[in-house]
């Protein structure tokens, strides 16, 4: 798969079931909302459950759509949230696009001197443990007659083994306890002989809100659109196989090392 396809083109090369229930956990960012508006694209039948912080962000959809508040770093609010997913029909996939590098007060840090017990446990509650608490309280919602394909947004800066450059401390720590954890679901998950596959996936350079103060030195074309980066992740995801459940894939597929 190129970079430089068209998304219109990757969404034409798919080529399992369309799914009929997608919960797309962080519906508000910009991929959260570049994933929503591509499935709506690929079948006017679908259901979404959109689920965000701020609903009144999330844009109008020419699908069956359910949107649901929530705060990804209070487990009462994400089980609150879950228990207020429609339950007539059971959700096939499952995208958790949330993702914290950055705020008004925190910047990535350069130096160990930088490192701040906040900002550390900040990273992990929005990267790691949110994401994983969501899978906890919607796992009992999937139903073993329909497979779940699972896509979690991490990061390639998440694997200890391809760090090479250091800095980063919080966001790559937590990315790769995110990690750690995926694994850990898809162990269980087949121990337990469910059949839904969990991956996590990394994104590419995109032009969002995460990526803006550190686009500069992104090389030309490099750059990718949120329609672009959601049209090539949804494809991964629909490609993978049973045996890559807990692996770690890029957006154009390629799996790397944790």
């Amino acid at each position: 798969m190129s970079t430089k396809s068209d998304p219109q083109a990757v969404t034409a090369e798919l080529t399992r079931a369309q799914p009929r229930h997608v919960v797309v956990v962080g519906a508000s960012g910009g991929i959260g909302q570049a994933l929503c508006e591509h499935l709506a694209s690929l079948d006017e039948d679908i259901r979404l459950t959109r689920l965000a912080r701020d609903t009144s962000a999330l844009a109008r959809l020419p699908v069956a759509v359910s949107d649901i508040g929530c705060d990804i770093e209070a487990e009462a609010s994400i089980a609150e949230a879950v228990a207020r997913i429609p339950l007539d029909l059971a959700p096939d996939r499952i995208w958790i696009a949330t993702g914290w590098l950055h705020d008004a007060d925190h910047l990535p840090e350069k130096t160990f001197r930088q490192l701040d017990a906040e900002h550390l446990m900040r990273a992990y509650r929005i990267n790691a443990v949110g994401p994983v608490l969501f899978l906890k309280h919607l796992l009992p919602l999937l139903k073993r007659e329909t497979p779940a394909r699972i896509g979690i947004l991490s990061a390639r800066v998440g694997s200890i083994s391809d760090n090479r450059l250091g800095g980063w401390y919080s966001y790559r720590a937590s990315k790769a306890a995110l990690n750690m954890l995926i694994r850990n679901f898809a162990i269980e998950l087949r121990l337990r002989n469910a059949p839904h596959l969990v991956v996590g996936l990394q994104p590419g350079t995109t032009d969002t809100r995460l990526s803006a103060p550190f686009q500069r030195g992104v090389k030309p074309g490099q750059l990718q659109t949120p329609a672009f980066t959601a049209a090539h992740l949804v494809q991964v995801l629909e490609n993978l196989e049973p045996e890559d459940s807990g692996g770690l894939f890029d957006f154009l597929g390629e799996s790397f090392e944790p």
